[in-house]
Order: structure tokens, then sequence, then C-alpha cells
């Protein structure tokens, strides 16, 4: 299977990983609009056997149905380097793919599911959605370093555009380093990079955070500074992961005097 033999189909899915970095076969599925996961079982299979893609997959103990998560392995790299709208920087990582701690494959797996559910959310809602991972957003340099979890842009039928910034804040995140992200979205507003590169309106700022406890904190922490910085100038929302689904999300304000 040399890239010319590879089908659109087959392209697509090493595309999709090249941009999720690690998708479990059930997202893959729903990415690629099978009806059922044979289909796209069949097509895994083959780009696994010819080492364009590996899985991780835990036969532990009540994590048999667990789906198995793929990632892009080296031999990918000479397709994938021919193909438009690929970043030879994103490249060189995937030597490392196999060895991604479980809580960065949790991380990437959630951002995933959580473009699956603005997807289907914007075709409810006839929104046109314009999603950007991680990897996406190295071709524009104009924006955030480090680089948020993700971008998305949603247009309405009227033509109206909203614009965002997500940011999925993890268990094991230290307050420092979530002062730390926060000074450097102040920095990057104080800045005005992104809208003069783009003529548009500074996004809003979604915290997507594990628990209450990291929400808490952050919602407190940023409304102490609120007014202070460059803060006042953005929508800020917090929510927890079931509430970003949910569409329970509460908005940033200044601390009360």
């Amino acid at each position: 299977m040399d890239n010319q033999k590879l089908s659109a189909l087959q392209l697509n899915i090493l595309h999709y990983l090249y941009r999720f970095r690690f998708l479990t076969s059930l997202q893959l599925q729903k990415l690629l609009i099978h009806k059922t996961i044979r289909l796209t079982n069949y097509h895994l299979q083959l780009l696994t056997s010819k080492n364009y893609i590996g899985k991780h997959y835990t036969r532990s103990l009540g994590l048999a149905n667990l789906p198995a998560v793929y990632y892009l392995t080296s031999g990918s790299i000479q397709i994938l380097e021919q193909q438009d709208n690929i970043d030879k920087r994103a490249l060189k990582r995937i030597y490392r793919e196999k060895i991604r701690s479980q809580q960065f494959i949790a991380h990437t797996s959630f951002l995933a599911e959580y473009f699956l559910h603005l997807s289907q959310e914007s075709e409810k809602t006839k929104h046109t959605l314009h999603f950007f991972t991680k990897t996406d957003l190295l071709a524009h340099p104009y924006m955030p370093h480090p680089l948020p979890d993700a971008y998305f842009a949603r247009v309405d039928i009227a033509g109206n555009t909203k614009r965002y910034f997500v940011e999925v804040v993890e268990d094991s995140s230290p307050r420092f380093a979530l002062r730390k992200r926060v000074q450097e979205y102040c920095d990057y507003i104080d800045d005005g990079k992104f809208e003069e590169a783009t003529n548009h309106p500074f996004p809003a700022i979604l915290f997507i955070c594990p628990g209450y406890g990291s929400m808490i904190y952050l919602k407190k922490h940023i409304a102490r500074i609120y007014e202070e910085t460059p803060l006042d100038q953005v929508a800020i929302y917090l929510a927890t992961r079931e509430g970003a689904f949910s569409g329970h999300w509460e908005k940033v304000e200044a601390e009360d005097e």
C-alpha cells in the first residue's frame, strides 16, 4: 500500500490523526460518517498493517470494552509531507507519539469529542463551524504562544460570526500554571496581534475545567484582576467538562467591591 494506492478515505484518516493526534475508532467512525464501525475498522486495520498508524488497546479486566486509540507512526510521514496544508514541524513529533502519556492522550481525545459535539450542535442550529486544532494553528504565527488547545468560529445563517479560544484545564494543573496562563492571555490581548492580523474582534476565551475546584479558583482569580488588566476587553466563560457539553457556562465578571 504505497501513496498511489491509498484511498481518499484512508488519507482522510491520516489527516484526522495529524490534526487531533489521538482518536478512538468510534470517533473516527463519526468523523468519517460511517454507518457501521466495521467499515472504519477495516480501513484502520489496513493502515495499521502497513505501519502508517499504531494503536493503544487496553485488555485489562473491566476495560475490555473501551475502543482502541489510534495515532500516526513513522510510516505516515512520507505520505503526509506530500499533502497540502501539512506543517513539517508537526511531522517530527510523530516519532514520539507511541510514548505519549495517558493524560496527553485523554486530553487530545477530549478535544476531538468536543469538536464532534460542536459539529452536531452547529448542524442542528444551522451554523457553519470552522474548527482549528493546535496542529492547525501552527500555520498562524499571530496566534498566542503557547498555542490554545483549539480555536473555532461559528457563523449563523445571517452571516454573524462568533469566535472562541479553547483552553482545557487538567486535574494536574497547579494553580501557579493557571495564573501564568491567564497572564499570557493578558499580554496577548494587550499586544493586539490578533486584531491586527485578522481585522476581527478578539475571541471569547473558554476555560474547560476538570471539576468545580479548578473552575471556582480560576473564576475568582480572573474576577479579582479583571478590571486591572486587558481581560475586561474580552468575554471569558468557564465550565466543567460536563458543563461544556450541556451548555452550562459561567461568564466571568469583575469581583464585587
